[in-house]
């Protein structure tokens, strides 16, 4: 019981962020864009590189639009119909060349080769999709019923009034981050949360076997990369003592080598982790979210709402690809 609610509390927490989690993608991407283009620019190459900045704005911002403004009961705007199909459209794996090319160009801070390498497309590609997949798991929310609803389940699950609610929405991101720092350290959203939380668990019970094979694959993936870390450990030892040494491009210079050699593993552990994520722990997921549809029609709350293992599967599978470009360091304990 315990665990579970664990698992609730912590998915709510996540899931209570997601209303802005788009708007955060697109400016954030639009950001990152901007700050790298004007990295690169001098006279002979302003114009190029500003059309290559409008020109990848338009794609984020279309892409970003195509993906949240257009619903349909049954597909979204891609044509995506479940979670499932979402994720088998990924496309392959940057091979090992692309990615010690990409992080040649980031180690040696050569932001346009970056922007236009495969790698960065393919990282495009996946946040889109992550996006498309949000969308699918809330496009069953009846939208007639959405705003009592969010008020509704806000109330219960923050403490918040639905005036206080409202006072939000008119306050900067620094006013609304100072007040709900103040709220939550005098209590009330956690007693409100552990309260839900509580109640949920005893509807959710019964699904616990499914759920805890879905959780066993996620130990199979931590073990998966547990494993490929020992190997990669042994790697970085030869590194070590040359990087503690080094500084700035001279130590991206070993960091470069070190991770020539360890690309190979880290995209055969990813591969492997998608695999997992795809067609054993989807599965699962799918078995307990047919269960949760039965369980929505007698609690209409918003836990019983967010808790979309599909979705929560999907949140994992994008994830694996950080992985790909990462460079472990490893101290010793």
């Amino acid at each position: 019981m315990k665990k579970l609610m664990l698992l609730i509390i912590c998915f709510v927490w996540g899931s209570m962020a997601q209303a802005q989690i788009g708007s955060l993608i697109q400016r954030a991407a639009r950001s990152t864009v901007s700050k790298t283009v004007d990295k690169v620019i001098d006279k002979t190459t302003e114009a190029a590189s500003d059309s290559i900045a409008n020109a990848i704005t338009r794609e984020i911002d279309k892409n970003y639009s195509t993906s949240t403004t257009k619903e349909s009961d049954e597909t979204t705007s891609e044509g995506y119909q479940t979670v499932g199909d979402v994720m088998m459209a990924l496309p392959e794996l940057p091979t090992v060349q692309q990615l010690v090319s990409y992080k040649t160009a980031e180690l040696g801070s050569r932001e346009l080769k970056m922007l236009t390498s495969p790698v960065t497309v393919f990282n495009g590609k996946a946040a889109m999709l992550s996006i498309q997949a949000a969308n699918i798991a809330c496009q069953k929310v009846d939208s007639t019923q959405a705003a009592e609803w969010v008020y509704k389940n806000t109330e219960a699950i923050t403490g918040l009034s639905k005036e206080e609610i409202d006072e939000l929405a008119t306050m900067s991101e620094d006013e609304q981050q100072e007040y709900l720092q103040k709220h939550y350290k005098e209590g009330t959203a956690e007693e409100a949360m552990l309260k839900n939380a509580e109640e949920a668990s005893k509807y959710l019970e019964p699904l616990q076997p499914q759920i805890d094979r879905w959780d066993a694959v996620n130990a199979k993936v931590e073990d998966l990369y547990a494993q490929t870390d020992t190997k990669i450990k042994a790697i970085y030892k030869k590194y070590e003592s040359q990087l503690e040494k080094a500084s700035d491009a001279a130590r991206n210079k070993i960091l470069l080598k070190y991770y020539s050699e360890i690309a190979p593993m880290q995209r055969e552990a990813v591969q492997k982790a998608l695999e997992y994520r795809l067609k054993e722990q989807l599965p699962i997921a799918e078995e307990i979210e047919n269960e949760m549809v039965k369980i929505r029609t007698t609690h209409q709350d918003m836990i019983s709402v967010l808790l979309n293992y599909p979705q929560m599967t999907s949140i994992y599978y994008f994830g694996e690809i950080t992985r790909l470009i990462d460079i472990p360091e490893f101290s010793e304990q």
